[in-house]
């Protein structure tokens, strides 16, 4: 079967991906190897150029209902006196982005797939990759497909990425992150992360009742909060924020997973492209890794549409140019940001403090970070 893009893997990144380039009119199929289209129930952070992507492609009508608007961001230190405020009315913004349960926009994605002319064949594993002069081979357990592009979206151990021979650099943050949803007293539509002595904590309203959290704990003390008790765990988490939160009261089950960087050193060649976790992945405590996804998804798109696939080397050299450099550099701001606050030393305490209360105080610096939240 002969296509012009094929998509490996259905998650947001893929799918979106998919829906623009169809739209341009080329033949797009999505292989998976799930038997079943995936819905989860991790909640994630929209930020505003994210919305006009998925407004692009037809999909932000359908899922705005469900996409809960925040107009405030505050982090802490709850050792310390520093913080930083930002809120929608400083950026002249109605907010600053929306937090929305992935399934649903995963969900609303799929249901466009025959609107927009997209296959799909689900329960199928990539085998094999061959290279030929003007397409690929994409060998299934099920069937030989071809195109002239393929996209591996198919995460963190993506096996596009693997046959296709792109290396990659990865590590661990040496710590577990623990989800779960909480009923709240006061909401305030402002997302909440105070950096504790063992890890970041934040919660992020997903309706006027109700938030999420996800706890960013040291490795070496994690087994001791996965081993309490619901009401010993909220307990914690009430403690640990060190502000008015208001009245707690879990809502779900907790789960966990740890916490892993990577980087491939290549985002592109040969006529395949990685895309979002495939491609790299940051440690969530700025909430901002679905977001560099979809920003390499409208990247990809744009120079798919302003080359043709004639033009295959201009746009893997243009991809790796455009997106290499902007997620390499908020790797880094995660890595400093996870070691600046790891860091135990009274010194380090003091001036982390007075950075924060300067860039609280700064304009055009308080200006810049608002801008990474909302326009990455």
């Amino acid at each position: 079967m002969n296509f012009d893009i094929l998509v490996i893997g259905s998650g947001v990144v893929g799918s979106a991906l998919a829906i623009k380039v169809s739209k341009l009119g080329y033949k797009v199929a999505i292989v998976d190897s799930k038997e079943s289209p995936p819905n989860s129930y991790r909640h994630l952070s929209i930020n505003q150029r994210s919305k006009s992507f998925l407004n692009e492609i037809g999909i932000w009508k359908d899922i705005k209902d469900s996409a809960f608007p925040y107009g405030r961001i505050k982090v802490w230190d709850q050792e310390g006196t520093g913080f930083i405020d930002f809120n929608a009315e400083e950026a002249q913004l109605a907010n600053l982005g929306y937090i929305i349960r992935e399934g649903e926009i995963q969900k609303n994605l799929i249901q466009k797939f025959k609107e927009n002319k997209v296959e799909n064949f689900w329960g199928e594993t990539v085998k094999q990759i061959n290279f030929s002069t003007n397409k690929i081979f994409c060998e299934t357990d099920k069937k030989v497909l071809t195109a002239k592009l393929i996209v591996g979206s198919d995460g963190m151990n993506s096996k596009i990425r693997e046959l296709s021979k792109i290396s990659y650099r990865s590590w661990s943050y040496n710590q577990t992150a623990v989800v779960a949803n909480f009923k709240t007293s006061i909401n305030e539509s402002c997302i909440k992360q105070t950096f504790t002595s063992i890890g970041p904590l934040a919660l992020l309203p997903i309706n006027d009742h109700e938030s999420t959290m996800i706890w960013s704990i040291d490795d070496d003390v994690s087994y001791k909060f996965l081993a309490m008790s619901d009401a010993e765990f909220t307990n914690e988490v009430i403690k640990k924020f060190g502000e008015q939160i208001g009245k707690l009261a879990m809502t779900s089950k907790r789960q966990h997973f740890p916490l892993h960087h990577l980087s491939a050193k290549t985002f592109a060649k040969k006529g395949v492209f990685l895309v979002g976790d495939s491609a790299h992945h940051i440690h969530p405590l700025a909430g901002l890794g679905l977001n560099s996804g979809i920003g390499d998804a409208a990247c990809l798109s744009e120079l798919i549409e302003s080359n043709g696939l004639e033009n295959l080397e201009e746009i893997i050299s243009a991809y790796n140019r455009k997106r290499i450099p902007i997620n390499l550099g908020l790797a880094a701001s995660m890595e400093a940001f996870k070691r600046g606050f790891g860091q135990k030393n009274i010194w380090m305490k003091l001036f982390r403090n007075t950075a924060f209360n300067i860039a609280n105080k700064i304009s055009p610096l308080k200006k810049k970070f608002m801008e990474l939240a909302t326009e990455l």
